[in-house]
């Protein structure tokens, strides 16, 4: 069962997290919280990525959108990693021959020719 965090237990666990900056990256959509009967509640992931917004804040005085911007782009980046790790996944387990057409056809277009 995933653990959920009132607003409360973000604030204490997230060490440069204030209640005001909260706000801030609600607004800008850096963390979402979940409706649950005991009102609102965080994940652990959100509080992964309130830890890394205020750091991006406190090391580079970056606005909450820009910061939203950064792991919004953070997200996808990992998302393609995923998607590389489930590719390369399958291919392992293709004979040879496909192995190596899909080598040739990648190094053609990255490489032209």
């Amino acid at each position: 069962m995933t653990r959920l965090y009132s607003e409360e237990e973000v604030i204490a666990r997230v060490s440069a997290l204030t209640p005001g900056r909260l706000v801030a990256y609600r607004e800008a959509r850096i963390v979402v919280p979940m409706t649950a009967e005991r009102g609102e509640v965080y994940e652990g992931l959100d509080l992964a990525r309130l830890e890394l917004a205020c750091e991006l804040n406190d090391h580079y005085e970056a606005e909450a959108e820009a910061i939203g911007l950064m792991i919004s782009l953070i997200d996808q980046l990992h998302g393609v990693r995923a998607e590389l790790r489930a590719l390369m996944h399958a291919l392992e387990h293709q004979p040879e021959d496909v192995r190596r057409r899909v080598a040739d056809v990648i190094r053609k277009a990255r490489f032209g020719g």
